[in-house]
């Protein structure tokens, strides 16, 4: 079987092999996709699959050329499903390559889990495109982030599965939540690596907390989004729009002066264009916190334990299905940095729920690609019957 792959990055293998060390903010979005946790779905997308072929295909190729070519298409899906985006420009591509497609990770975007989102008629229109997209008829072709994306589909009269995010099978190891558990309990030197936020959302008081973290435990501020921390840890302080950084200055003023700002980001602010460096970066630490999930989720596949303080629903969702805990960052703003970081540390029981889970969702992973006709690769078997 050939399959094509679609992704939001945008030519990343050569990024990362010729441009990254020297490579502007705006290089750096478009390279992945605008946010650089997408590399980490990605990667595990294509460790999960067996196949003739792999290739990448974009929403602009030329329908009849990857019809031709192409037996089933896999689209690396992310939090699309609500009033934010509407996927009618999906609907008439797929329709126009004319495959059989399956829809890895697709999310609801919600403030709260059990507050369903608005979802436009484009996005409507593509759910039900979805079911004449299927392998078989009788065979769901979506995987989402957890049971409340489900849920929302069902209303929709979509039939999905929740089987959380493929980046939990980017380690090949077994008893990866042991390992976490061994490595904090090990720890010479105690470090501990954050996730940044995002300065807009009403999380934003967390970040205040996340900087002391950094300066008290000799970490690193990891990047995702929005582009301004991405310009201020690149050193390009002086492109970013004035409301933005007036944003900036309030949230992260605490440091002092704007050039106090720019010269810490300098210093902390941390980035990767590949799941590979981003894991291995992450093993020189002892925990991962923060308030976004794959820069806790990378590095427990590195073995690295970690907590995500949940903003939203797409976080808490996303964590609850595959086994690493969380905090709602409500129950946890007025903690000091030293609460914050004994809360996150892991017990053995966190390490023997997150083992648990993930071969449970390694098995259900595995069963639908197998119904959907593709083969499992033999890391996703072999993880799926530890």
């Amino acid at each position: 079987m050939k399959i094509g792959i679609i992704t939001n990055l945008q030519n990343i293998d050569k990024f990362v092999s010729t441009e990254l060390a020297f490579a502007n903010s705006e290089r750096w979005m478009a390279a992945t996709g605008g946010n650089t946790g997408n590399v980490a779905f990605v990667q595990g997308i294509k460790n999960i699959i067996t196949a003739e072929k792999v290739g990448e295909v974009h929403w602009g190729d030329n329908p009849e050329a990857v019809n031709e070519y192409y037996d089933l298409l896999i689209i690396c899906c992310a939090n699309q499903i609500g009033a934010h985006v509407d996927l009618g420009s999906w609907a008439d591509r797929l329709t126009a390559f004319n495959l059989p497609t399956l829809f890895i990770g697709l999310g609801a975007q919600s403030n709260s889990i059990g507050e369903h989102p608005d979802v436009p008629g484009g996005t409507i229109r593509l759910l039900e495109l979805s079911k004449k997209l299927r392998t078989k008829p009788d065979v769901p072709n979506i995987i989402t982030r957890g049971p409340f994306t489900t849920e929302v589909l069902e209303k929709l009269g979509v039939e999905s599965l929740p089987y959380g995010c493929p980046s939990q099978f980017i380690s090949t190891e077994l008893n990866v939540g042991k390992k976490c558990l061994k490595h904090q309990e090990t720890a010479q030197h105690f470090r501990v690596l954050t996730a940044a936020g995002n300065p807009w959302h009403a999380s934003y008081t967390l970040e205040k907390t996340l900087v002391e973290i950094v300066n008290e435990h000799k970490g690193d501020y990891v990047l995702q989004h929005p582009v301004s921390l991405v310009q201020l840890a690149l050193a390009e302080g002086e492109v970013i729009e004035d409301n933005q950084r007036e944003r900036l200055e309030k949230i992260y003023g605490f440091m002092g002066s704007w050039e106090t700002i720019c010269d810490w980001f300098r210093s902390h602010g941390v980035l990767f264009a590949d799941a590979q460096n981003w894991m291995l970066y992450s093993k020189r630490f002892t925990l991962a916190i923060g308030p976004r999930y794959h820069g806790v989720a990378l590095p427990i596949q590195a073995g690295v334990p970690g907590k995500v303080i949940a903003i939203d629903s797409r976080t808490e969702e996303l964590s609850d299905t595959t086994g690493i805990p969380f905090v709602r960052y409500k129950e946890i703003e007025k903690l000091s940095k030293e609460e914050l970081v004994d809360w996150c540390k892991w017990s053995e029981e966190d390490a023997n729920k997150y083992d648990l889970i993930r071969k449970n969702n390694a098995e259900s992973y595995s069963e639908f690609l197998t119904n959907n006709l593709v083969s499992p690769s033999l890391n996703l078997t072999g993880l799926a019957s530890q």
